[in-house]
């Protein structure tokens, strides 16, 4: 089984891409959905987040992500020691995830994740691609999405990756500026070459 990281920033259109996919039948494997699972059931790592750095979870010992985000957000030392407890976790809940899809005799499997390069997980994936999109157009989905103004989703684009370390970086690049049709043929694309 091949593994592809799929990526970009908001508005691109990953899920549209990871639902492409699906229709081909591939496992796709969302690492914000899984993070937000282990969040709120992986006893071990919450009591690791826990001893680091004190009352973070709430009554019923899920992860207050809101009071965390607090405090690592605004100290950046705080975010790696964060990371350095949160990786090993997350990578193992892909490697299971993976191997379940195996056996279900998936031959390729999508690991979406939009922080696929700064998690270090690329290096479990066979191939790696990213999904871009004009900026006008991004910021228009965006404020769809989730209800936000122009201003507010620009300055979100603004702190992500620019396009050009995606296309330096990533195997393949889907363009999704179009319609779905088009999102589809390049998705069908990336398929067929690394099952190839």
């Amino acid at each position: 089984m091949k593994i592809l990281g799929l990526t970009g920033g908001s508005g691109t259109g990953k899920s549209a891409a990871s639902a492409a996919f699906t229709q081909l039948g591939c496992g796709v494997l969302d690492a914000d959905a899984s993070y937000r699972t282990l969040c709120n059931t992986c006893r071990p790592m919450l009591d690791e987040i826990q001893s680091v750095f004190f009352d973070v979870l709430t009554t019923d010992g899920k992860l207050d992500r809101k009071k965390l985000g607090a405090i690592v957000f605004a100290d950046p030392d705080k975010l790696l020691q964060l990371n350095a407890i949160t990786h090993p976790y997350i990578r193992q809940a892909a490697r299971d995830a993976f191997s379940a899809f195996e056996q279900q005799g998936c031959q390729l499997c999508v690991y979406d994740a939009p922080v696929l390069f700064e998690a270090g997980m690329d290096a479990i994936c066979d191939k790696t691609c990213a999904v871009l999109a004009k900026r006008e157009n991004r910021i228009a989905r965006i404020m769809v999405r989730d209800t936000i103004t122009a201003e507010y989703a620009a300055l979100r684009i603004d702190a992500q990756k620019p396009d050009a370390f995606y296309r330096e970086t990533c195997d393949y690049i889907i363009q999704n500026d179009a319609n779905l049709d088009s999102l589809y043929a390049q998705v069908r694309r990336i398929y067929d070459d690394i099952l190839r």
